[in-house]
């Protein structure tokens, strides 16, 4: 069986993200059985993380689509059998504008983070879509790419607090500032900035730089640290259960 990318960043005993928004959806309700509009999301997280790999990591796409969305390969015409046109316009939508194109060139892509945060001392992990350094290692920009149906602006920075992007900015600001690499602990001034890929025709981009939000990353980082704080709850909970009995009881 063959090891990809993906594989490796999921068997990391750290919380990402993502983990974090499955713990809210637990939380929330949504079960297994749950099918009260969820599929159509998880598909379009599907589509969007099949965009990601087609621009940010095209080596592994062959082993990702077939894994993840084996209609989107060479194969009879099948119901999405549009969307493989769909991603190819959305990537040439990206790669000719100016600021895109500069930080796919100049930036690392999906590059894996590792960090603990000081507030919980939880392990985390971040994959971020591009990270740029500048040469003398004083900024840092974060890029996110999401492929989105708002048609205007305000409709994509809605969104941003819909779906949490919020909490999104914050752990990855902080996974840079936290990194156990230390790579950027001499870093003065962190920026990031959503790239919103409008799905739909003329596929327009939507630009929002949350570090220049008020209260943006702020809001995300008490929504993140309160869920990494449940986890470690749950976590202590579970040891404490399952602690022999003489333990219990001392």
């Amino acid at each position: 069986m063959l090891i990809t990318p993906d594989d490796l960043y999921r068997a990391l005993p750290r919380l990402s993200n993502s983990d974090l928004t499955r713990l809210k959806e637990e939380h929330l309700g949504y079960g297994a059985g749950d099918t009260n509009g969820r599929t159509g999301t998880d598909r379009a997280k599907v589509f969007g993380r099949a965009f990601h790999q087609h621009l940010l990591e095209p080596e592994t796409i062959g082993t990702v689509m077939q894994q993840f969305m084996p209609d989107l390969l060479p194969a009879p015409v099948s119901q999405d059998a549009h969307q493989p046109e769909q991603v190819k316009e959305l990537m040439n939508t990206v790669r000719n504008d100016a600021f895109c194109r500069r930080y796919l060139r100049q930036a690392d892509c999906e590059r894996v983070v590792l960090s603990t945060d000081p507030a919980t001392g939880v392990a985390c992990k971040a994959r971020l879509d591009m990270v740029y350094t500048s040469p003398k290692r004083r900024n840092a920009l974060i890029i996110d790419l999401k492929t989105t149906s708002a048609r205007t602006p305000a409709q994509f920075l809605e969104s941003c607090y819909t779906y949490d992007y919020d909490r999104q900015a914050a752990f990855y600001l902080d996974s840079l500032r936290h990194a156990e690499s230390g790579e950027w602990a001499d870093t003065r001034q962190f920026k990031f900035v959503f790239v919103g890929v409008m799905k739909q025709r003329p596929h327009r981009l939507f630009a929002i730089e949350p570090t220049s939000i008020p209260g943006f990353v702020e809001y995300g980082r008490k929504k993140y640290r309160f869920w990494l704080r449940k986890w470690r709850e749950e976590q202590e909970g579970h040891r404490l259960v399952q602690a022999p009995a003489w333990q219990l009881s001392a």
